[in-house]
């Protein structure tokens, strides 16, 4: 198995690969995380970094983390502090961002700190790349641990979002991306609330490769039902413009249905004797009562769009930088000898 692994790196075109990972407190879990990425770095033929993105933790960073025996095989550690809590999905951007723009990286690999993303799975990222220099493999989750209320929300997430938007979403934050397609990535401003959105809407070509989740390194998820609502929210902004014109289409449709069916009903009292008293003007007020509502809602659902469009959007490429905290970067003592080195 090891030789595969280490024959299918060979053919990749990937020399520098890079992890980039979101924390808030639980420092505990991405020590497991870097031990477990170190150990899968050693059967790679590529070098690997990780940078790590604290989203304004009020946890200090342990000094574990500076260790250089603890993680022999990786090339860096970066920890990146921010100036303020600005939300998992944001905190991905920066460091999406911070690889693209700071580093080598010819590759990304997008992962949770708590486990349930594995390492163990990023050789079968790479290894679905296919030797191509540009790709978007995304995991799939093939089995999920949850409980049974939050698969059910997740299902009707997936629901509306397919309704809304008329695309399907079924994959999260894990994912590898080539250089080339996050320079696109960190230059849409969609990537701000949500990275699967993102990548759907960047209309790159998407691999999808079934994974298994993980078992969690440590404590319980930081995740709550408001917070999955928020996520899915985000996810589904991203299509707002889409939602726009698929909301105007349906509202059209019902204007023509709402036109038939006032003048059938209005036909039916005055040509024929099919008449109960009051019923023709209770079904035509009621008609024009849902016709008004529609219209108000996507003439509201326009003036939103069109005032969002006139405000100035965050572009993580551009904008990434001033989230950042003054002095916010901690290198461990391996990135340091690196930099001595190339000096």
């Amino acid at each position: 198995m090891l030789g595969l692994t280490q024959q299918l790196g060979r053919q990749m075109p990937i020399k520098n690969l890079h992890v980039v990972v979101p924390i808030f407190n639980d420092w505990v879990s991405f020590l497991a995380l870097l031990k477990d990425i170190d150990h899968v770095s050693s059967t790679l033929d590529c070098a690997v970094s990780v940078i790590a993105v604290d989203d304004g933790s009020t946890e200090e960073t342990p000094a574990s983390i500076n260790d250089i025996s603890s993680f022999p095989s990786l090339r860096e550690i970066k920890v990146v502090k921010l100036a303020t809590n600005v939300g998992h999905q944001r905190a991905i951007a920066i460091g999406i961002s911070m690889a693209v723009s700071e580093t080598d990286a010819d590759a990304i690999v997008v992962m949770d700190s708590d486990g349930e993303d594995r390492p163990q799975d990023i050789p079968r990222l790479l290894a679905a790349t296919q030797g191509r220099s540009e790709f978007a493999v995304v995991a799939r989750r093939a089995r999920r641990t949850n409980t049974l209320i939050f698969k059910v929300f997740y299902a009707l997430y997936k629901a509306v979002f397919g309704i809304l938007t008329g695309r399907s979403i079924n994959f999260g934050n894990f994912c590898l991306i080539s250089r080339g397609y996050a320079k696109r990535l960190i230059m849409t401003p969609e990537l701000w609330n949500n990275l699967p959105a993102a990548v759907l809407r960047s209309r790159v070509p998407v691999v999808e490769l079934p994974t298994d989740r993980g078992n969690r390194y440590a404590g319980t998820s930081k995740m709550n039902y408001v917070s999955l609502v928020v996520h899915g929210m985000g996810g589904i902004s991203v299509y707002s413009d889409v939602i726009f014109v698929r909301m105007l289409a349906a509202t059209a449709a019902f204007l023509v249905f709402s036109v038939v069916v006032i003048v059938s009903v209005i036909s039916m009292k005055l040509f024929t004797t099919m008449n109960t008293p009051g019923w023709t003007t209770t079904v035509v007020f009621s008609i024009l009562i849902i016709l008004l509502q529609t219209i108000v809602t996507t003439l509201m659902t326009m003036l939103l769009l069109l005032n969002n469009r006139s405000q100035r959007l965050v572009i993580p490429r551009r904008d990434y930088r001033e989230y950042v905290a003054s002095g916010g970067e901690v290198d461990s003592p391996q990135a340091h000898a690196i930099k001595r080195a190339t000096q």
